[in-house]
């Protein structure tokens, strides 16, 4: 009868800590294939690839491209377009559509790792311009909006740019950078 009492508590202990996170599949996780890692993979480090860094290639950012700056470039600014605001849209908004929230079962998205490659955060791919950002909490904390070919930048949930972005790692995911353009070690696969 105890035998039975501890395995029916390991099992609820076990099956409540599959549900609290997402299961990290072996083609997102830079552990599994160091081929994803930055530390690993000289092509997508952008200390080591300058085409893939905004100190070098002011292609990529926003404080030396207008085109790719919020703040400049309204077309690009959720403040002043609505329908791709996930604050103000519904239909974007992960607390209105749970399918978008990493706590959902059926949830499909991205990961955010840090610089030792252990999974920080999740990424919602919600349309081909929007990214809704959770942290390893799965709480929401805002979103990557497309600024241009492979820049996208974070605002935090209410639209406001936050100074940060992503650019394309040019091979399989992105990389984070802060306001200054400097590489964090973050990374998104």
């Amino acid at each position: 009868m105890i035998l039975k009492l501890l395995t029916g508590i390991i099992a609820c202990l076990f099956v409540s800590g599959i549900a609290q996170a997402q299961y990290l599949d072996n083609r997102h996780d830079p552990k599994f294939d160091i081929n994803l890692s930055p530390s690993s993979n000289a092509l997508i480090n952008p200390d080591k690839n300058s085409s893939i860094n905004p100190k070098f290639n002011w292609n990529i950012n926003p404080y030396h491209n207008n085109d790719v700056n919020p703040a400049l470039n309204s077309s690009i600014n959720p403040q002043y377009h609505f329908d791709i605001n996930p604050d103000v849209n519904r239909s974007l908004n992960p607390m209105f559509h749970n399918e978008y929230h990493p706590k959902n079962p059926n949830w499909k998205g991205l990961y955010l790792f840090n610089r030792e490659d252990d999974v920080i955060g999740y990424i919602t791919v919600a349309t081909n311009e929007l990214m809704l950002c959770f942290n390893g909490q799965c709480e929401w904390t805002g979103y990557f909006y497309q600024a241009g070919k492979g820049v996208f930048n974070l605002f935090d949930i209410k639209g406001q740019w936050t100074g940060q972005f992503i650019c394309f790692d040019s091979v399989f995911g992105y990389n984070f950078f802060d306001k200054e353009g400097t590489w964090t070690g973050q990374h998104i696969k």
